[in-house]
């Protein structure tokens, strides 16, 4: 439910109702143009010529002041020089070095249109841009933060035309978000008037300095509680996972090798349906975007719908799906994913909470079920690991201790670390905590009631010695345990 106070939500939502008085279009569209707006997450919007992704993104940078603007559009092949910055030609004739930078570098909204039509060099600062915020000319860094990148492309251009490129996928990757914007429907068409321009050159410039970077404030504030946070994590990493793959990732592999390897394996398996699976910015850029929807639903903290509705975009060029040139859909595509990856979570729930409860001490039983779960859910083999390398890190602490205490002949410790080790640790782990030592122990009826409760056997034999007359007994093993353990007193120890 919307229930936050946010100072420039009104104003984005003003925002919104502008651009589709002239942005004839499904609404998700705007939306993600607005959610990136408000959270800089860079924007690619790809489709083919004609189809309103400029005139969508004209739209919106119509409501920014054109001072917090910088524009690339238009450019054929346009290099460094052309966009960014370039020497003073007439000082340099005088022997002076003076930088001349253009406005797109140090604009707050940078809009690049048609950026498959950029020269190598502007390629290149393109990608500084989004990785860096700033560009590097002649050994002089400049720019402006913080910043967002909107962009648009056609990728439909790309092998017919000369003058279009294709772009590289680490660029792709420095975007936290790409949409294929199709063409209008017939409702939308049915809008066209001719009068969208002149609107668009009228539009009411909403956003000043002070305001955008207060948006982009309040944006960033948005809380991701823990377990969004949490079911985030793991819904990337599963796209990542192949057990065959070095180190268990699958982007070491090529494509054939992955295809290769999922044919012999369990196709059930989520990850046999990604053929590229996405880097680790896809989590940040997942968290990112689903903070501009959250805001824009004015809530003050993300939720799964958020995440659901990010992934499409975040994911579009960072998964490269198996027979993903038979899918006429990729949107459709990567929801259906998203949602199968959801349900492969929840149904883990229980295996990850096997996983959390064995953390805090060893159980064959839960250890068996949990070895169950990785046989169906492969990618919780890394849970599992991760299990595994607590127990050997808690194990060589232990060791040390348990060196210390044998140099020292500190019987107590000894028998207080193998009882540690005894409830934390595997048996075959275990085992090298075994001390076999004898302790002599206080008798009183409060330290034999004590035993009582966890030992029933050893307190009848504890209370015919004490009826006997002693004070004194002497324990060796799991009895001497079961005493270290309830913290009571010992004969030349500690508690005495």
């Amino acid at each position: 439910m919307a229930t936050a106070n946010f100072k420039f939500r009104d104003k984005l939502l003003a925002t919104k109702k502008l651009v589709k008085a002239v942005f004839y279009h499904d609404e998700e569209i705007t939306d993600l143009l607005l959610a990136s707006f408000a959270s800089r997450s860079h924007l690619c919007l790809l489709g083919a010529r004609g189809g309103g992704k400029t005139h969508g993104c004209e739209a919106l940078l119509a409501t920014i002041s054109p001072e917090l603007v910088g524009v690339a559009q238009g450019y054929l092949s346009a290099e460094m020089e052309e966009l960014f910055a370039r020497f003073n030609t007439a000082k340099l004739l005088q022997g002076q070095e003076e930088v001349i930078t253009y406005k797109l570098t140090y604009a707050r909204v940078k809009f690049f249109d048609e950026i498959q039509r950029l020269g190598p060099s502007a390629m290149c600062a393109l990608f500084r841009l989004l990785t860096k915020g700033t560009i590097i000319y002649m050994g002089r860094e400049v720019g402006a933060k913080p910043f967002w990148v909107l962009a648009t492309a056609n990728p439909t251009e790309t092998e017919t035309d000369m003058l279009n490129i294709s772009l590289p996928e680490p660029l792709w990757d420095r975007f936290d978000a790409v949409a294929w914007v199709p063409m209008p429907r017939l409702k939308y068409l049915m809008r066209i008037n001719g009068e969208e321009e002149q609107k668009k050159e009228n539009m009411p410039k909403l956003w000043d300095e002070e305001a955008l970077l207060g948006l982009w404030s309040e944006v960033e504030s948005i809380r991701v509680p823990e377990v969004v946070d949490r079911i985030t994590t793991i819904m990337v990493r599963i796209t990542q996972f192949c057990k065959e793959a070095e180190g268990y990732d699958g982007s070491s592999l090529t494509e054939a090798q992955k295809r290769e390897l999922c044919s012999k394996c369990n196709a059930s398996y989520i990850c046999a349906r990604i053929a590229r699976p996405p880097s680790v910015r896809a989590k940040r850029s997942l968290l990112r975007l689903a903070r501009g929807f959250a805001y824009l639903a004015g809530r003050e903290e993300v939720t799964l719908e958020d995440i659901k509705r990010a992934w499409p975009y975040v994911m579009r060029k960072r998964i490269r799906l198996m027979e993903e040139d038979e899918i006429a859909d990729k949107t459709k595509a990567l929801i259906k994913l998203c949602e199968d990856i959801l349900t492969e979570i929840q149904e883990a729930k229980e295996a990850i909470k096997l996983a959390e409860e064995l953390k805090n001490g060893y159980d064959r039983a839960k250890w068996a079920a949990l070895e169950r779960w990785v046989n169906s859910k492969v990618w919780l083999l890394e849970v599992k690991e991760e299990l595994e390398s607590i127990w050997q890190e808690l194990h060589d602490k232990l060791m040390v201790k348990w060196e210390e205490a044998k140099r020292r002949g500190d019987k107590v410790t000894l028998l207080k670390l193998q009882a540690i080790a005894e409830r934390k640790l595997p048996p075959e782990m275990a085992r090298d905590f075994t001390a076999d030592v004898e302790l002599e122990v206080v008798l009183t009826p409060q330290n034999i009631a004590k035993i009582a409760k966890v030992d029933g056997k050893l307190f009848q034999a504890l209370k015919l010695k004490m009826e006997a007359g002693e004070t004194v007994a002497k324990l060796r093993g799991r009895a001497a345990l079961a005493w270290i353990n309830l913290g009571l007193p010992v004969k030349g120890g500690e508690g005495e």
